[in-house]
């Protein structure tokens, strides 16, 4: 594990525009490791599985050593289906991961899931925890969870998400649209049991207008006797929500958003109740004070 930390160490080291110029990555000398160590490593060289193989490419997906990530969780939640697994059924640990806001080309966990092969990316796309789920719906707009996520350049949606994602790649030009096509199914019905994945690769996910994700799928294997037979899909771990802090006292996170209220300086402003309730009632009537949204992840 020691030496493994290290290589991790030296890619992020490699791949890291933060990293001083002319530093070099400090990887193991293989005169120095153990023959259990060697052993393994020329093991794990020969599995023939091209997704297996560590690369640089891999590293943004790759939480670096000694990043232990939050959990609400104290415990797995399971979604309460009554889907039994069976003898053979194979699991799929799959995580999510979001743009981090203060910087764009980053990524970070937002959760991780279990989900059987014999469920649907319908199953999949309705169990993630997402901070855009608990906004508000403004009047004409579609009610559900539409989603689109691309596999292997085919994209299966939901709604018109599908359709929508064509008409913008048409308007980029030729060869983008040209390198995504339309999945031969929907979501509802296709099962991940149908599908060709690798490990390690991050395919993109749009729901709810436009809030993005990337799904990368840690593992595929076999259920283990210690495996739950039913509740899938199963939530492992969720990361918290950075609530935004009120602009007053800037300790305590906001709760209320108060649009045309001159006082603040700025239009909207977040502030938290206790702050808000010494500012007084306001005098301006057009003055609109919104709740913000409180999330939930069950």
């Amino acid at each position: 594990m020691k030496d493994h930390d290290h290589i991790v160490c030296a890619l992020h080291s490699v791949n890291s525009k933060t990293s001083k110029p002319g530093r070099k990555a400090n990887l193991p000398d293989p005169d120095t490791l153990s023959l259990q160590v060697t052993n393994l490593q020329k093991t794990m060289d020969a599995v023939s599985l091209k997704s297996s193989k560590l690369n640089t490419d891999a590293v943004l997906f790759m939480r670096s050593p000694k990043n232990s990530d939050q959990n609400i969780l104290d415990k797995v939640m399971p979604a309460g289906s009554e889907i039994v697994a069976g003898n053979h059924d194979a699991i799929l640990i799959m995580s999510i991961h979001d743009r981090v806001p203060w910087g764009p080309s980053y990524v970070t966990r937002s959760s991780q899931h279990a989900l059987l092969a014999s469920q649907t990316l319908q199953d999949f796309c309705d169990t993630i925890p997402c901070v855009s789920n608990n906004l508000p719906m403004e009047a004409g707009m579609p009610q559900g969870n539409d989603s689109v996520i691309v596999i292997e350049s085919l994209a299966y949606g939901s709604g018109g998400h599908a359709e929508k994602l064509f008409e913008h790649l048409k308007r980029l030009g030729k060869k983008e649209s040209e390198s995504i096509s339309k999945a031969p199914s929907s979501l509802q019905g296709t099962k991940f049991s149908s599908l060709t994945l690798r490990l390690n690769e991050p395919y993109w996910l749009v729901h709810r207008g436009n809030c993005e994700h990337f799904v990368v799928i840690d593992q595929i294997r076999l259920l283990h006797p210690s495996d739950p037979r039913s509740g899938y899909p199963l939530k492992l771990q969720i990361t918290p929500a950075l609530l935004d802090l009120c602009r007053a006292c800037g300790k305590i996170p906001a709760v209320w958003s108060i649009v045309g209220d001159v006082r603040l300086g700025e239009s909207p402003c977040v502030l938290c109740g206790p702050c808000w309730k010494s500012m007084g009632d306001p005098e301006d009537e057009e003055i609109v004070v919104l709740p913000l949204p409180d999330y939930k992840y069950e």
